[in-house]
C-alpha cells in the first residue's frame, strides 16, 4: 500500500528544523534515530542526504548540490520509494518507547511526526505535476463551457444548501439539458491529468457519482424544486451524523497509515463508515419537522445516497446495501404528479461526495 500523507499542495508546508548528517550532536535518541532513518532511506535510493535536505527545505538545511535541478529530478524519480521507506521507519519509531514520554523527556512523537510530514510534504510539492494545482479550476471552467453557473461547482451554497442543479425551474432545466456536456468535459480533464485521483479524492469529488446523483435529480426536477426547503437547514442530528462520519474517516486514515492496510482492507472499513452514515443521515432527515420533508422526499434522498455509495461496497456489503437500499425504501410510488407538491429534495450531492475523501493507496 502506498499511503499519501500530504494534501495536494493547497496547504502550505511549514519547514521544521532538521540537521545534516554531520550535525546530530545534542539530539535525543529519538531525534537522532529519526534523522538517521531518513539518511538511510535517502542513501538506499542512491541520493546524497545533505543535497536531498537542501532541495526539500528550499536551501535552509543541508548542502547545495552542484546541480539543484538534477538533484530535484533524481529525488522526484525516487519519491515513492523514499516515502514507502519513510512510512515504514516512522511506524516503528512511533510505536517504540524511544520517543514516548518518560520521566526524563516529553512526548517527542508529535514533533517527529510534524517533521516527517513537513519533509515529505515539501518533496511532494516539489514533484507535483502542474495539473494538480490547475485541475479544480479546469473543472469549474467545464461549468462555464457547458453554459452553467460555475458557482455550482463545490461552492459553499452547493455544499450547504443543496443547490446542486439550481434553485429555479429555468436553472434546473438548463443544468439537466447540459449535464452530459459537463460530465464529458470533466472526465476529459480528469483523464488528461496524471494526478487526478489525488485531486479528486482530496476535494471529495467522484465524477461517476456526480453523474449518478444529478441523473436522479434530473428525473424529478419538480420534486427537487418543491422540496428545496426541506434540506435548506440541517438539524443538529444531521450535523451530528456528518461530524461522526468525518471523525471516523479521519481515524480510519490514521489506522490505514499505522497498520499498513491493503486497499481492500481499507475500503471494507470505509464502506462500514459510509453505510452507517447513510442510515444515520436518512433517519435524522426523516425526523425533521417540516412540511417539505415527506416520505417521498426521504425516499428520493435514499435513492440518491445509495447511488453515491462507492462501487466497492456493493461487493463487500451486499447484504447491508440490499436492506438499506431496497427499492421499496425509495418510495417511488409517492412520486406521481399529485405528490409533487408535497415532495422532495434539494439534497447536497457534493456533501455526500465529500465523504468519499480517500487518500491514495
Amino acid at each position: 500500500m502506498f499511503f499519501r500523507i500530504v494534501t495536494l499542495c493547497f496547504v502550505s508546508v511549514v519547514t521544521l528544523p532538521l540537521v545534516t548528517s554531520q550535525g546530530q550532536q545534542g539530539m535525543s535518541p529519538c531525534q537522532s534515530n529519526f534523522v538517521q532513518s531518513i539518511n538511510t532511506c535517502v542513501q538506499n535510493s542512491q541520493l546524497n542526504f545533505d543535497n536531498f535536505l537542501w532541495v526539500v527545505t528550499n536551501g535552509t538545511n543541508g548542502l547545495a548540490p552542484d546541480s539543484p535541478d538534477t538533484m530535484k529530478g533524481d529525488a522526484c524519480g525516487k519519491q515513492e520509494a523514499l516515502l514507502q521507506c519513510g512510512v515504514e521507519f516512522m511506524r516503528t519509531l512511533i510505536n517504540s518507547t524511544m520517543c514516548a514520554p518518560s520521566q526524563t523527556q516529553q512526548d517527542l512523537r508529535p514533533l517527529i511526526d510534524r517533521q516527517f510530514r513537513s519533509l515529505f510534504g515539501s518533496l511532494d510539492e516539489m514533484c507535483a505535476h502542474p495539473c494538480r494545482r490547475t485541475l479544480p479550476d479546469e473543472f469549474q471552467q467545464c461549468y462555464v463551457d457547458a453554459h452553467l453557473d460555475p458557482a455550482l461547482f463545490l461552492s459553499n451554497s452547493t455544499m450547504g444548501r443543496g443547490a446542486v442543479i439550481g434553485t429555479t425551474a429555468d436553472q434546473a432545466d438548463t443544468f439537466c439539458k447540459n449535464k452530459d456536456a459537463l460530465v464529458t468535459c470533466m472526465k476529459q480533464k480528469r483523464d488528461n491529468c496524471p494526478e487526478s485521483p489525488l485531486v479528486l479524492r482530496a476535494i471529495g469529488l467522484d465524477i461517476e457519482s456526480l453523474e449518478t446523483g444529478v441523473s436522479v435529480l434530473c428525473k424529478h426536477p419538480d420534486i427537487y424544486l418543491t422540496g428545496i426547503d426541506c434540506f435548506a437547514e440541517p438539524t443538529e442530528a444531521v450535523i451530528s451524523c456528518q461530524r461522526e462520519m468525518n471523525q471516523r474517516t479521519m481515524e480510519l486514515m490514521m489506522i490505514a497509515e499505522l497498520q499498513n492496510l491493503k486497499e481492500e482492507q481499507f475500503f471494507n472499513r470505509f464502506c462500514d463508515v459510509r453505510l452507517e452514515h447513510v442510515r444515520c443521515d436518512l433517519d435524522a432527515w426523516s425526523r425533521k419537522s417540516h412540511k417539505s420533508c415527506s416520505e417521498a422526499v426521504i425516499g428520493l434522498r435514499t435513492e440518491l445516497e445509495c447511488g453515491l455509495l462507492p462501487d466497492n461496497c456493493g461487493t463487500t456489503h451486499k447484504q447491508t446495501i440490499d436492506k438499506v437500499c431496497h427499492p421499496e425504501n425509495f418510495k417511488k410510488d409517492l412520486r406521481g404528479s399529485s405528490g409533487a407538491t408535497s415532495a422532495f429534495l434539494a439534497t447536497t450531492v457534493n456533501a455526500a461526495l465529500l465523504s468519499l475523501v480517500v487518500y491514495l493507496f
